[in-house]
């Protein structure tokens, strides 16, 4: 059996923990479009593909896969999820499984405001969040709603773009400078990491959750592991009411007693080799589904007020290579 990695990036820990499991019944591959990109080097075969806005991209990856054995397809892209999602089936008909959730999911997922929409509407606590300066103005004059607010992309990720603003005229400026944006309320409170795996059934089998104490670019890099009940409740019910298929992260603050949820992530979050450390082991689950086993809910009892730290690491290469 073998697994492909795509969008690898600079996340090797992740093509090591396939690698662990998947031990000697198969190999995992990775591909990027950049050669830059040093995970693709901890890998036991890389590639390089079209990125995901090239007409070619599914049809290349599609024969790599067929090429290459591969029997599932895992992306760490937040914009290849949509294509990928789209053109699902195209791959199931070559015997090829792409772990993702359905598009609609994806969709709700990618679009920070359909977040909102859905949040609202399934009776989760998610940040108020207007798509027009004068929607957030009129809440702010009717007291629902108070400076500074965060200005952020409707579509986007790792933290990029976002901007705190706190006046009427800035808040205009903003605005007006992006194509495609939001507004959404700032939310003062401890910050949360919650990892869920949907099985085939769109049921969540595991949640591992963790309070964030250092942010690199949108990414976990310290925190410590938070084993609550009530906020694993919580992600547990978000990820059966959405329908979340494979790995997923969701964010979440808390202020006083209430948990506010603010993205969901349908893929390995940031901040996943943290709950790894912890006996999560999600890439086994990929596996898992890969080779349509059964998976059953699972809610591992993990040890509480761990400190997790991510380091760097140098990878060397022949630059003719």
């Amino acid at each position: 059996m073998n697994v492909l990695i795509t969008a690898a990036g600079i996340r090797g820990y992740l093509i090591k923990y396939f690698r662990e499991a998947c031990g000697d019944s198969g190999k995992i591959f990775a591909a990027d479009c950049s050669g830059y990109s040093p995970a693709l080097y901890d890998a036991e075969g890389y590639f390089l593909i079209p990125e995901a806005g090239d007409t070619n991209y599914v049809n290349e990856l599609i024969k790599l896969c067929e090429a290459n054995d591969i029997d599932g397809v895992v992306s760490l892209s937040d914009i290849e999820l949509p294509i990928l999602a789209k053109h699902k089936s195209r791959f199931s008909e070559k015997g090829i499984q792409v772990i993702i959730s359905d598009p609609e999911v994806i969709d709700i997922c990618y679009d920070k405001y359909k977040t909102f929409l859905f949040l609202k509407e399934k009776g989760f606590s998610a940040p108020k969040t207007f798509v027009s300066p004068e929607e957030a103005i009129a809440e702010i004059e009717k007291g629902g709603l108070e400076f500074p607010v965060l200005v952020k992309p409707r579509k986007g990720s790792a933290s990029i773009g976002i901007k705190t603003v706190s006046s009427v005229p800035e808040l205009h400026n903003e605005f007006g400078n992006r194509n495609d944006a939001i507004i959404q309320e700032f939310i003062l409170g401890d910050e949360y990491g919650i990892d869920v795996f949907g099985n085939s059934d769109l049921r969540p089998v595991a949640v591992f959750a963790k309070k964030k104490i250092k942010m690199r670019a949108g990414e976990t890099d310290k925190a410590i592991s938070i084993y609550d009940e009530k906020m694993m409740q919580i992600a547990s019910d978000l990820a059966n009411r959405l329908g979340l298929y494979g790995p997923a992260d969701i964010d979440a603050f808390k202020r006083d007693d209430e948990y506010i949820i603010m993205e969901i992530n349908p893929r390995f979050g940031g901040g996943y080799p943290l709950s790894h450390a912890i006996g999560a082991d999600f890439p086994s689950k990929v596996i898992s589904l890969i080779k349509r086993e059964k998976l059953e809910p699972n809610y591992t009892v993990y040890p509480d007020n761990i400190l997790m730290m991510k380091q760097y690491e140098i990878v060397i290469k022949k630059l003719e290579d």
